[in-house]
């Protein structure tokens, strides 16, 4: 018997177009404990229900939908759509060519279940999710749970403990709850990583340019690294946006105005140019030196929402002492 009571309160949204395995893994959630289990077999309707929904837990198939359900879960990620960037998420997979599930990791989900699965699979991948769910890792490319060999350097890249709706719920730990307040800290700090890894791209980059444009036979390849470096510059304006780093997006479309003349151009760099080349993303990459700090370090949802408890908590204490009211919302 593997019911266990803690789950009841946990909510889960379950994707699968097969009615047979979507009946037996609705009926094996329910049996293991959750509260309420929404399935549905459309990919649309799947994509409606986790913009829509509260959910403590997603699980979805990835083969009849294509690449569907992965774009959904990257998306989720990125916080564009659903309520929580931060849900568990497991996905089922019938191929496992590695070109497949590098694929599907990609997407940043936590778990990947080859089927077929039975109950106790689901059972144990479900409290690991609970117990030791990887901590998330942000990459120029990627958000989600760190995927790390064990034997490449733990701490090359900063890892994020971030909000866990599920084990809140199943170990009664609201500290871990997807609050507004927790969200927003959570992504505030993937949002300046994101601005960190960007800025130093820019100027590794820009040295490339510079590099390949000694000869014609080179332009091409110089062309290639000026498209990652544009792709790169979009995704900092994209991450800058709403940010007190706005100034910088100025900077960042001169640099895009720079890198198109020098592809129309197709010559040899002109000395302003060159000069140019070296000196915007050096402007950029200082005018974001505070995230650079900041950056490497690690954070944990936990201590976030216990300074926020505790501000609040004083808060309330000098309000009852002066009779004055607080707002249930600070930071």
């Amino acid at each position: 018997m593997m019911y266990d009571p803690r789950f009841k309160t946990a909510t889960a949204l379950l994707f699968e177009f097969e009615p047979s395995l979507r009946q037996n893994t609705r009926s094996a959630l329910l049996n293991l404990g959750f509260g309420d289990v929404i399935a549905c077999s459309d990919i649309h309707e799947f994509s409606t229900l986790a913009n829509d929904g509260e959910f403590d837990l997603i699980l979805a198939e990835t083969d009849a939908s294509g690449s569907g359900t992965h774009q959904i879960i990257q998306e989720i990620r990125h916080n564009s759509i659903g309520p929580d960037p931060f849900i568990n998420v497991i996905l089922f997979l019938w191929n496992s060519e590695p070109g497949v599930v590098g694929e599907i990791i990609n997407a940043g989900a936590d778990d990947l279940i080859t089927r077929p699965i039975s109950r106790t699979q689901i059972f144990t991948r479900l409290k690991r999710l609970v117990g030791a769910r990887k901590p998330f890792v942000v990459t120029a490319d990627y958000f989600g749970p760190d995927r790390r060999k064990i034997s490449r350097n733990p701490t090359s890249i900063p890892t994020m403990i971030v909000p866990n709706s599920l084990k809140a719920k199943v170990e009664s730990r609201p500290e871990l709850a997807p609050t507004p307040d927790a969200i927003r800290s959570a992504m505030k700090v993937l949002k300046e990583r994101k601005i960190s890894i960007y800025s130093e791209q820019l100027m590794r980059l820009s040295s490339a340019v510079i590099l390949l444009s000694g000869s014609p036979d080179s332009y091409e390849d110089r062309r290639n690294v000026i498209n990652v470096m544009k792709q790169r510059n979009d995704a900092l304006i994209e991450s800058i946006e709403g940010t007190e780093h706005m100034h910088v997006v100025s900077l960042c479309r001169a640099l895009t105005d720079l890198l198109d003349l020098i592809v129309t151009e197709n010559s040899a760099l002109k000395d302003k140019d060159r000069e140019l080349l070296s000196h915007i993303p050096y402007a950029i990459h200082k005018a974001c030196a505070d995230l650079h700090q900041t950056a490497g370090l690690a954070f944990d949802i936990t201590a976030v929402s216990s300074k926020v408890s505790d501000t609040r908590k004083q808060a309330n204490t000098d309000a009852a002492r002066t009779g004055g009211k607080i707002s249930p919302t600070l930071g």
